[in-house]
């Protein structure tokens, strides 16, 4: 069981668990199970999460003490724009009959939860000091913003020209100013 403590073990499962997020918002059967929508991002958040901490060994930085404070609010940054996420119903397949949230920071981006985790995700991979975890942020960045092309046909097939029109006002999909 020593791949438990491999840091790359856990950065595949969580890249598998995104994986299955693609299926729950392009597939039926999938998509209308909360079950299998709370696994896959259970699994997505706990296995970026167990990589970064002590028990995996793997380079780390020197720091004396900054990275908890600089960390810290990089965490609760992502904690604060995770937000977002009380406020609709996730995990499961958009349909026809869902709420279209346009306000707060779906205002700013059209993926504040993804900013969210993005940050939460650096806030812990700086308070760690795994240099591992930084260079995985872009990579995970990479892949939320290939899963969001899924997640806004479907969208876009639910929604019609509603999302479309909110596409067009709100530009940024994840980080804020920037357009892809």
């Amino acid at each position: 069981m020593v791949f438990i403590r491999d840091p790359f073990f856990w950065a595949l499962i969580s890249m598998f668990s995104l994986v299955g997020g693609g299926l729950i918002v392009s597939t039926k059967k999938l998509g209308n199970s909360l079950i299998f929508g709370v696994v896959i991002v259970t699994v997505f958040v706990l296995a970026r999460g167990m990589l970064v901490l002590p028990f995996c060994p793997q380079p780390r930085f020197e720091t004396n003490g900054w990275n908890w404070v600089v960390g810290g609010v990089i965490f609760v940054m992502g904690l604060i724009f995770s937000i977002p996420a009380l406020s609709i119903k996730p995990l499961t397949k958009p349909h026809g009959q869902m709420d279209l949230v346009t306000t707060g920071f779906y205002a700013v981006v059209r993926n504040p939860i993804y900013l969210g985790e993005l940050l939460w995700y650096l806030g812990w991979a700086i308070m760690f000091r795994s240099i591992i975890g930084l260079a995985l942020v872009p990579l995970w960045w990479a892949a939320l913003l290939l899963h969001t092309l899924v997640e806004e046909e479907a969208l876009e097939r639910a929604l019609g020209e509603k999302y479309l029109a909110y596409k067009r006002k709100v530009r940024s999909r994840i980080i804020p100013g920037l357009p892809i």
